[in-house]
């Protein structure tokens, strides 16, 4: 896994708890808003959550999904740190979970747009240009050890 230095790292670390501590449903709501956006960037993506049996099952899995979205961001995100061992053996696990789904690594730089615009959302102009690039930093460094145990897992 790319080391991503600490500066970034506290980054974002700050900015999600700003973002998350500022809804009661924050878990809920910024994976739905994510999963709209990316939606909308990449409507290939929708197949995966069942969008193609209707939309009423669609909407259900990108429901439950909206949830799980977030409270992984939390928990990989509280991992970060110089141990990264640990956190590589997590994020092989999501690679091949996400294969398992049949989730295309094309998917993921639109999902790294989609969590930059929900992010957006919730802290507005609080988000500067640096903490912008940090949390582009921080997720490529996250979704290319998954990309890779999706190609290679």
């Amino acid at each position: 896994m790319k080391q991503v230095g600490y500066e970034q790292i506290a980054t974002v670390l700050e900015t999600w708890d700003a973002a998350r501590f500022g809804s009661a449903n924050f878990d809920k709501e910024f994976g739905i808003v994510a999963l709209e956006r990316l939606f909308e960037l990449q409507p290939r993506a929708k197949k995966v959550f069942g969008y193609d049996q209707g939309e009423e099952i669609g909407k259900f899995h990108a429901n439950v999904h909206a949830t799980a979205f977030a409270g992984l961001f939390d928990a990989v995100f509280q991992m970060l740190g110089p141990d990264l061992e640990f956190i590589q053996d997590i994020l092989q696990q999501v690679g091949r979970r996400h294969r398992s789904m049949g989730v295309s690594p094309s998917f993921f730089p639109f999902m790294g747009e989609a969590l930059i615009y929900a992010l957006e959302r919730y802290l507005g102009k609080q988000l500067t240009e640096e903490q912008r690039i940090a949390w582009e930093e921080v997720y490529d460094s996250i979704s290319n050890e998954i990309v890779k145990n999706i190609l290679h897992g």
